[in-house]
C-alpha cells in the first residue's frame, strides 16, 4: 500500500513538473549554457590588443607592431556559473566546446605563447604582467598561488624550460602556469602543429560525481561541424570544490611575447548541469548590477501559483505517507526498534556469515581513504584483506544520508545470500554497528567494466573479451530470472556494476535496488530505481518493475560494449547523443558496423559485433513485449539461435494492453525516459545512480 501511495505521488509530481517546465523555461534552476556566436553576453577585455567580431573572437589583435609584442587578451562569459553548492556539497556536471586557431605571423619559426579555457573567481585582475609564458591569466608574483582558485587547460605553443614538454602541447593547470598533466600534439597528429593557422576543435568536460576533467581534441582544417572523439587527450582526478570558489567566471585566454601569433575562437558552446537548485547571483560581470529579465504577467502570476500548489501536493501525499508509517511503526514495522532491526536482520541472512565489525575495521585500516575504490549513491567501496585469513574482499559501506537503509539492506543481505552462480558476484557476509551498515564481497581483480570501456584508452578490451562479457551478464540474468523459485530483478544493470575478475570473466554486482517475485508474477510495484540511460520508458507509466526492464537495461549495456559509448552522453546533445536511436539509424541504413567502438580500429569478428548490435536493439524495443527474454538471449549470442528480425525503423512504444492511438518518433519515446529524470531530480547525466 506505502508503495501504491509513492507511485500516485510520483505521477502527480511529474504532472507537475511537466506543467510547471512548460512555463519556467527561462530559469537557470536546472541547467546554464549558452553559445557563441551570436556575439552576446561575452565581456572583452578593454586593456589588450582584443576585440569581439560578429563570429570571431581575437584574443590577440592581427597587426605586426610594437603593441603586439608581449601582448595579452581574455575574453569571458558575462555572467557567473555555479560550479559546487556549499549546503550539499554537490559538484556541477559541465561540458564545453570551442573551435579556434593560432596562427604564426612571424618571419622566424619561434612563436609565443599560446591559448587557455580557464575557470577563475569573479573579480580576478587580468594585470599588464601576464604576457608571454604567462598565457595572459598568470603572472609571476602569484604564480602557483592557491589563492590564485584558477583553473585552466592550455594550447601552449612555446617550450619554456623545464617544465614545458614542447613547443606544441596541451595542459591541464591549477594556480600556476606549470602543467600538471600534459600531452604532446605533435604525438597525438602526427607532427600537426596547433599554430599552423588551422582550426581545432576543443571539449573540455568535467563529471562532478567521478570528480574528473578530461580534454578532447580534433583538428579540423576545414571548419565543419566536428563531433567529439571517443577518447580524450588528457584525463585528470581533480575536485573543484579543492581550487574554486563556488560562483566562477569562465573564459578565454591568450598572449604573446617577443615572437607573436593570433589567437582567434570561431565559436564557443557551453554547458553546466546541477543536482540542487541553484542560487548564483545573476551578475553582469562588466556591471555588477543585476541583470533583470522582462517577464510577461501571465509568466508572473503562473510561476508564483505553480510552486504553491506543488507544495500543496507534495504536504497532502507527505502527510499520507507519514501517517501510514505512524501506523507501521505501531504495529512493529521495520523502524520500529534495533531489537527488531536485528530479529529481522538474522532471518534474512540464516545462510550468510557476520562479520565481528572490529575485524572490517581492520581489514580496511579503519576505512583508510587508500582503501576506497569506489564511491556510488549508497556509499562507498572499500578493499579489505580479513585478519586471519588473509582474505581479499570489498566492502560496500553505506552511507547514512544514503537512500538504501534498513529496509534495502535487509533485502540485500536476503537476497545474495541465496545467490550461487558463477556470473553472479559472491556475497561472503554482513556486520553493522548501530548506524553502519556493510556488506562483504569477494574482490574481482580487475575492478569494473566501465573503466576498460572508457578510462583505459592504452588497453582497450578486445573484442574477444567484450563478446564473452556480454555473454557472461546475459548468464547471469538467465539465472536471476528464469533458474529461481523467486524470479530476482536486479534493477540496475550497467558497466559500473559489472564486475572482471583476473581473466576477465565477467560477474553482476551490486544487488542494493534489486527485488524478488514470483516466477509467474510478471512484476513488482516499485519506487522509481535505476540509472539514467538504463532505465526503460515504460516505468514511468506503469510502475511495475519487471523481467523485461532489466532486459531493457541489457540491451542498453550491450550497445554500450560494441559501441563504446554511453548510453546517453549529454555532451553530444545536438549528435546523437542517445546511442539506441543512433545505431537504429545506422542498421536503417545498412550500416549497422559503423557504430562499433573506433578503439577496436576495426579488429572485431564481423557476425558477432552485427550480432550483438542487433540484439541491443531488440533489447532496447520501446514495447516491452516485443523484447525476448534472457533465455532467448543467451541462445543467441552463445549458441548461435537465429536471430529474430530487427525492424529497419524506430518501431512503436506500448505501455499497456492497447495499442497507442498514434505512433511515437523516436524523440518522443525518448522524452519519457527525460521525464524518469526529472521525477528522481538528478542532473542530465548518464552514470548517476537513484
Amino acid at each position: 500500500m506505502a508503495n501504491l501511495h509513492r507511485i500516485q505521488f510520483a505521477r502527480l509530481f511529474i504532472m507537475c513538473i511537466s506543467v510547471s517546465s512548460s512555463f519556467t523555461h527561462e530559469t537557470d534552476a536546472e541547467a546554464v549554457s549558452f553559445h557563441f556566436p551570436p556575439s552576446i553576453n561575452i565581456h572583452i577585455d578593454q586593456s589588450a590588443d582584443t576585440f569581439l567580431g560578429k563570429d570571431r573572437i581575437e584574443l590577440t589583435a592581427n597587426h605586426l607592431n610594437g603593441r603586439m609584442k608581449r601582448g595579452h587578451g581574455w575574453a569571458t562569459y558575462n555572467k557567473l556559473i555555479p560550479v559546487w553548492d556549499n549546503s550539499s556539497k554537490a559538484l556541477a556536471n559541465f561540458s564545453t566546446h570551442f573551435q579556434f586557431a593560432i596562427s604564426n605571423i612571424n618571419d622566424n619559426k619561434l612563436t609565443g605563447d599560446g591559448l587557455t579555457f580557464f575557470l577563475a573567481p569573479s573579480g580576478l585582475q587580468f594585470s599588464d604582467n601576464t604576457s608571454g609564458e604567462w598565457l595572459g591569466l598568470f603572472e609571476a608574483a602569484r604564480d602557483g598561488n592557491a589563492s590564485n582558485q584558477i583553473v585552466a587547460v592550455e594550447f601552449d605553443t612555446f617550450k619554456n624550460l623545464p617544465y614545458d614538454p614542447d613547443d606544441n602541447h596541451v595542459g591541464i593547470d591549477f594556480d600556476g602556469r606549470k602543467s600538471k598533466k600534459t600531452v604532446s600534439v605533435y604525438d597525438l597528429y602526427n607532427k600537426t602543429s596547433l599554430k599552423n593557422g588551422e582550426k581545432w576543435d576543443a571539449w573540455v568536460d568535467y563529471d562532478g560525481n567521478k570528480e574528473k576533467l578530461e580534454v578532447f581534441l580534433l583538428f579540423n582544417p576545414n571548419g565543419t561541424r566536428a563531433s567529439k572523439p571517443t577518447r580524450s587527450v588528457l584525463c585528470y582526478d581533480i575536485d573543484l570544490r579543492r581550487f574554486l570558489p563556488q560562483n566562477v567566471q569562465v573564459g578565454f585566454s591568450a598572449s604573446s611575447g617577443n615572437s607573436i601569433q593570433t589567437h582567434t575562437v570561431y565559436s564557443w558552446n557551453f554547458s553546466c548541469q546541477y543536482s540542487w537548485e541553484i542560487s548564483a547571483p545573476d551578475v553582469n560581470i562588466s556591471d555588477p548590477g543585476p541583470i533583470r529579465r522582462k517577464k510577461s504577467s501571465a509568466n508572473i502570476i503562473l510561476r508564483s501559483a505553480l510552486p504553491s500548489f506543488v507544495a500543496i501536493c507534495c504536504f497532502f501525499f507527505a502527510g499520507r505517507c507519514c501517517s501510514m508509517r505512524t501506523r507501521k511503526r505501531k504495529r512493529g514495522g521495520v523502524e520500529e526498534s534495533d531489537e527488531e532491526f536485528n530479529k529481522l536482520l538474522r532471518d534474512a541472512a540464516q545462510s550468510a556469515q557476520e562479520f565481528p565489525y572490529a575485524d572490517i575495521g581492520a581489514a580496511t585500516n579503519n576505512f583508510s581513504d587508500h582503501e576506497m575504490i569506489g564511491v556510488g549513491g549508497f556509499g562507498c567501496v572499500y578493499r579489505g584483506t580479513m585478519p586471519g585469513t588473509n582474505e581479499a574482499v570489498a566492502i560496500k559501506r553505506i552511507s547514512p544520508s544514503s537512500k538504501q537503509g534498513k529496509r534495502e539492506y535487509i533485502t540485500e543481505i536476503s537476497i545474495n545470500s541465496k545467490l550461487t552462480h558463477h556470473n553472479v558476484v559472491k556475497f561472503l557476509g554482513w556486520s553493522h554497528r548501530k548506524g553502519d551498515l556493510l556488506l562483504v564481497y569477494e574482490l574481482l581483480a580487475n575492478g569494473s567494466l566501465d573503466k576498460y570501456i572508457y578510462e583505459n584508452p592504452e588497453a582497450p578490451l578486445d573484442w574477444d573479451r567484450r563478446y564473452s562479457i556480454a555473454c557472461d551478464v546475459a548468464s547471469a540474468l538467465v539465472y536471476l530470472h528464469e533458474d529461481r523459485h523467486e524470479s530476482v530483478l536486479h534493477r540496475d544493470i550497467k558497466a559500473s556494476n559489472v564486475m572482471l575478475d583476473s581473466n576477465f570473466k565477467a560477474k553482476l554486482g551490486d544487488f542494493g535496488l534489486a527485488r524478488t517475485v514470483e516466477r509467474e508474477n510478471g512484476g513488482h510495484t516499485t519506487t522509481a530505481a535505476g540509472t539514467i540511460g538504463y532505465i526503460a520508458p515504460e516505468f514511468v507509466a506503469t510502475g511495475m518493475a519487471t523481467r523485461e526492464m532489466d532486459v531493457f537495461s541489457f540491451g542498453a549495456l550491450s550497445l554500450e560494449i560494441a559501441c563504446g559509448r554511453r548510453p546517453a552522453d549529454w555532451s553530444l546533445i545536438d549528435h546523437n547523443c542517445r546511442v539506441v536511436e543512433w545505431v537504429w539509424q545506422l542498421h536503417g541504413q545498412h550500416r549497422i558496423l559503423d557504430a562499433a567502438d573506433e578503439k577496436l580500429g576495426g579488429s572485431f569478428n564481423d557476425h558477432e559485433m552485427e550480432r550483438l548490435l542487433k540484439m541491443g536493439l531488440l533489447c532496447s524495443h520501446p514495447d516491452p513485449h516485443s523484447r525476448p527474454s534472457m533465455e532467448n538471449v543467451v541462445g543467441i549470442l552463445k549458441r548461435g539461435a537465429e536471430l529474430p528480425h530487427v525492424p529497419l525503423k524506430f518501431p512503436v512504444a506500448v505501455y499497456g494492453d492497447h495499442d497507442p492511438p498514434h505512433t511515437p518518433s523516436p524523440s518522443s519515446f525518448w522524452t519519457l525516459n527525460g521525464i524518469a529524470s526529472t521525477v528522481i531530480s538528478i542532473p542530465s547525466k548518464v552514470n548517476a545512480t537513484v
